[in-house]
């Protein structure tokens, strides 16, 4: 429970839950069309391959829609594309209550769900961008979560299609998305691990091998999870004879495993990698679908269900594990292009499963069909990730917390991405920023305040007093002498208040303060070793080598004795 904690303290917990609640109500609507499947399929007589199709839509046109999304909310910020994405969902929800009489418009309505499907990279990303890299994992995983929209969508869309008629189900959505709407509205706040980049810079993950690796992994764990869940009820109705309402609340037992097994998947890949826990999941869901793809009994049909999803829920909470650690500056992006094509590949299952049923007489052949490309995506996975533990990853996945350097230097050019890449791999407790007059200050401000807010770390503003030290024998008890050092000590708390001033307003809020006497250099040591700093952000002028050679610099003293990594911020 205490870990939580720190978890939640790390980043900014309503952002996440505003992000999990919109994600959750856009994965109820985007799967309409799926859970009241058996109410349409029955008004309009439609064959199994129809089914499949119908089903299919929604799914295709949000993994359409889901990059210009996150292309969107990389220019006017995550929650503003949030909001206007939940608008023009309301206004589709709109449309299908007056509108749809006729086959034709169902079809047509499925497209407009897609909007709802479009949520994904922009509602992950929003969750997690303010959550340092070791909990990044934790973070997707809480806001993915709210896939668990497809339980409440099978839950509630079948009897209220029963009681009210299907096409009044879309008036019912229009009006429970303004609760999503006003949540992210109030308590939601935009990441600070927002970039400006070019169009090119944004789509380079496109043209990446790595970046379709990932596309072939989420085809099987969010691309099996949208496409069975969104079949299931037809599935369970045609197969089993069960009600239509048994059907959805079957499904909602898979569902919801799925859903909640997408936290914990985040949870063990921050501990013992996204790549290890991605190969316990492709077996697992292999042998369940073949499993479940022989079963005559409603029962077992369900519990293999149950496991399958389970274990691509997991899968899903892996995978993006592992996306921040690889694009950690681009992760909207990369992560609304990983799941547009994942859930492409789930528009696979139902039209698999209705042409199977269609022309054979049975579904088992689209199971296979889905588990053959397990195995593929599988193999893909094995080969990629001897390459991936040499360069960006650990091994099994797990996040790099280590620096190569013990050193770091800098110019002031350049230290955005130097801060950025640090953020992004590092798991900082403690960060020592020593502060003074120094003209880079509000440079040092910036590097350090970005760093402290992705890595979660406290930071300590500390002022080294040295002027006492440094008058030598001049100084005397008299009180001449202690008027004298009272100013040069209130000249230190005033500085520390400036910058701790500073940093509030840079939305630093772990800070701690700290005021010593004597050498700098030996009091920024004797900090950093008793606040067991992970590093220490240095602002200084740049000295010639001679000047460091006869030992004349402060920073180079900190330099020969520090323990841990040092950025200096020169000109």
């Amino acid at each position: 429970m205490s870990e939580f904690k720190n978890f939640l303290k790390s980043g900014h917990a309503p952002t996440l839950f505003a992000s999990f609640l919109y994600f959750d109500f856009c994965f109820a609507v985007w799967v309409l069309n799926g859970a009241m499947a058996p109410f349409i399929s029955e008004a309009f007589n439609l064959s199994p391959a129809q089914k499949g199709f119908m089903i299919s839509v929604p799914i295709l046109a949000g993994a359409v829609m889901r990059f210009p999304l996150g292309v969107l909310a990389q220019y006017i910020g995550r929650k503003n594309a949030a909001l206007v994405e939940m608008g023009l969902i309301v206004i589709a929800m709109i449309y299908g209550y007056m509108f749809v009489d006729s086959y034709n418009d169902v079809l047509r309505m499925g497209i407009l769900l897609g909007i709802a499907g479009a949520s994904f990279g922009v509602a992950l990303s929003l969750g997690s961008g303010w959550f340092p890299a070791k909990y990044k994992g934790l973070a997707m995983g809480i806001a993915g979560a709210g896939n668990s929209g497809t339980a409440l969508a099978v839950l509630f869309a079948p009897p209220l299609a029963a009681r009210y008629g299907w096409q009044n189900v879309y008036g019912f959505a229009a009006v429970t998305m303004i609760i999503p709407f006003i949540v992210m509205a109030v308590f939601a706040k935009e990441p600070p691990d927002r970039e400006h980049q070019t169009l090119k810079e944004h789509i380079s993950c496109l043209f990446e091998k790595d970046g379709w690796v990932f596309n072939f992994v989420y085809i099987i764990t969010f691309g099996g999870f949208i496409g069975l869940s969104s079949f299931l009820p037809t599935y369970f109705y045609d197969q089993f004879g069960v009600s239509k309402i048994e059907a959805g609340q079957l499904t909602m037992l898979a569902a919801l495993m799925g859903s909640g097994l997408r936290v914990v998947g985040g949870y063990v890949s921050d501990r013992k990698g996204g790549i290890t826990t991605l190969g316990y999941v492709f077996g697992i869901v292999i042998a369940t679908l073949l499993f479940t793809g022989l079963q005559t009994s409603v029962l077992w049909a369900t519990i293999g269900f149950m496991l399958c999803f389970a274990a691509l829920g997991a899968g899903n909470g892996a995978v993006f594990q592992l996306v921040p650690l690889r694009w950690p500056k681009t992760t909207a992006i990369a992560g609304s292009m990983i799941g547009e094509i994942g859930a492409l590949g789930g528009g696979i299952i139902p039209n698999a499963m209705g042409i199977s049923k269609q022309y054979t007489g049975t579904y088992f052949y689209g199971f296979s069909l889905f588990c053959a490309l397990a195995v593929f995506a599988f193999l893909i996975l094995y080969l990629a990730q001897r390459k991936w533990t040499k360069t960006w990853v650990d091994k099994g996945g797990l996040a790099r917390v280590k620096i190569n350097e013990s050193i770091i230097i800098s110019n002031v050019v350049g230290l955005d991405q130097v801060a950025d890449n640090l953020a992004a791999v590092s798991v900082y407790k403690n960060i020592i920023y020593p502060v003074g007059n120094s003209q880079l200050a509000e440079k040092g401000a910036e590097v350090a305040s970005k760093i402290c807010k992705m890595s979660g770390a406290q930071l300590t503003l500390l002022y080294v007093e040295e002027k006492w030290q440094g008058a030598g024998s001049l100084a005397t008890d008299s009180s001449g002498w202690q008027q004298i050092r009272e100013a040069w000590i209130k000249e230190g708390q005033v500085i520390l208040e400036r910058e701790t001033e500073r940093f509030k307003k840079l939305e630093v809020t772990n800070l701690k303060i700290e005021l010593r006497h004597g050498n700098v250099a030996k009091e920024v040591i004797a900090s950093a070793r008793e606040n067991e700093a992970d590093m220490i952000i240095l602002t200084s002028h740049q000295t010639s080598p001679l000047g460091e050679l006869l030992m004349g610099s402060r920073t180079f003293d900190i330099f020969k004795e520090a323990t841990c990594p040092i950025i200096r911020i020169v000109r």
